[in-house]
């Protein structure tokens, strides 16, 4: 990689650290309300998932922070844009794409399918059941139903036949 591309790159990963750092600075410095005795319980549980949500982002954001301070130090040792895992170079535009990267794509072992809920995992779609899946479980359906009813029929005829007698 050529010095111009790498210098644009480490400019993105300072920036990218400056604006980490900043937001760690300024969530460290809100101001939480010191007593939740007087507050109604909707009220406590709305604080209760704020908090939640705040360290959920800090969490990311120092997984963040420290995989771009890993991605400069690596600059320093001349390591940088060196996939990990086959010690190909990493293309420019992925790492342009993805500062952070340490692999090429190929050699990427995340999840392609990020932000899809997990039950996808254990579910599959209609569409994915064999041919004709609905439809027989309709046609079982309605069999049992026309079962059901011709014996309901029989039964009701039985009981007057019965009582004409």
């Amino acid at each position: 990689m050529d010095n111009k591309n790498l210098d644009y790159l480490k400019q993105m990963l300072l920036e990218r650290r400056s604006e980490l750092i900043s937001r760690k600075d300024n969530t460290q410095a809100e101001d939480t309300e010191l007593s939740n005795y007087s507050n109604h319980p909707g009220d406590q549980g709305t604080e209760l998932t704020e908090q939640h949500t705040d360290l959920a982002l800090s969490k990311k954001d120092e997984d963040e922070l420290y995989d771009v301070e890993e991605a400069l130090a690596k600059i320093e040792e001349g390591t940088y844009g060196i996939c990990e895992v086959s010690g190909e170079e990493i293309p420019f535009e992925r790492l342009e794409a993805v500062p952070t990267a340490r692999t090429t794509v190929d050699n990427s072992s995340g999840r392609t399918d990020v932000g899809r809920p997990v039950e996808e995992d254990v579910s599959e779609p209609i569409s994915e059941k064999p041919e004709g899946h609905r439809d027989s479980l309709r046609g079982e359906f309605l069999e049992e139903v026309e079962n059901e009813s011709s014996k309901d029929i029989q039964e009701r005829q039985t009981k007057r036949n019965s009582r004409n007698k």
